[in-house]
């Protein structure tokens, strides 16, 4: 059952880009509405969790990477909307790759050969992927943020591997999606976009705020109370699913096609960082 509802996860957030796509909203409205709309369901999960009052102190690391994670959503829902979804998605699925180069540097973790070449062949899979796209004519923007929000959620993993003392789960998440929607807030009132949500249909509103009651507050917890039942190398070996989903969506309801370029890429930078993942110390191997 646990099993089931993890790869039910990884098809809800698969399918994040073809929802981005189907919502006219800005991608700056959107990663704050995504928040705003998770905000009510994560404070019940937390409330039901029944945590213990907190102090400051501990929620510094959360509220750092929450700041972090408002900045990731704003990019990658930019790259959805001004590239390829499939090639935003394996762009952005370069995470675990530079989690591998930053950890050595920042939490002092080894590296091992298997990871280096990983690295390099992630590396020939994005430039495989940043050649077409440049080629087809995308704008070069929207694949440099897909990058960046790759870079930000792997800053936010090397924040959470090295917090000492943590939170419950729940707490910590919505502690950080609220950080996210209040670092947001200024930015969204001064671009304005936000009052367009007036003008959209009743599917487009049913969309975005299924965009944050499903993919957010509804998939966090359900993915993070998974980790009282499953190991962690369990889950990170099923949350490559979602890159697939991504790009199987893509394809089947935005008519996306894959060239020969973006499959090779793709399989450079998944099926090298998923081995890269599954063969080093399982210690290691944390998506908190």
């Amino acid at each position: 059952m646990n099993r089931i509802k993890l790869v039910l996860v990884m098809i809800i957030w698969g399918s994040l880009g073809v929802f981005t796509r189907s919502i006219p909203l800005s991608a700056l409205s959107l990663a704050f509405l995504r928040a705003l709309f998770a905000l009510p369901v994560l404070f019940v999960a937390m409330k039901m969790n029944k945590a213990d009052k907190l102090k400051l102190s501990l929620l510094k690391p959360y509220i750092i990477s929450g700041v972090l994670l408002g900045f990731g959503w704003l990019t990658l829902f930019y790259g959805f909307k001004h590239t390829s979804i499939s090639s935003a998605v394996m762009i952005y699925n370069m995470c675990p790759v530079y989690v591998m180069i930053l950890a050595p540097l920042v939490l002092k973790e080894t590296i091992s050969k298997i990871q280096i070449a990983v690295i390099f062949i992630s590396f020939l899979g994005l430039f495989l992927i940043v050649g077409h796209n440049l080629l087809e004519g995308y704008e070069y923007t929207g694949l440099v943020l897909s990058a960046i929000s790759g870079m930000l959620y792997a800053t936010i993993i090397l924040i959470n591997r090295s917090i000492k003392f943590r939170v419950d789960n729940q707490t910590g998440t919505f502690v950080q999606i609220f950080t996210a929607m209040i670092v947001l807030l200024p930015f969204v009132l001064i671009d304005g976009d936000i009052l367009t949500v007036v003008k959209l249909d009743a599917m487009e509103v049913f969309f975005t705020i299924l965009l944050g009651v499903l993919h957010t507050g509804v998939a966090y917890t359900i993915f993070f109370s998974l980790y009282a039942h499953m190991k962690s190398v369990e889950i990170v070996s099923y949350s490559y699913l979602e890159p697939l989903f991504g790009i199987l969506f893509s394809v089947i309801f935005v008519g996306e096609r894959l060239t020969i370029l973006q499959i090779i890429g793709g399989i450079l930078i998944l099926g090298s960082s998923y081995i890269g993942e599954m063969l080093k110390d399982r210690k290691l191997s944390k998506y908190l």
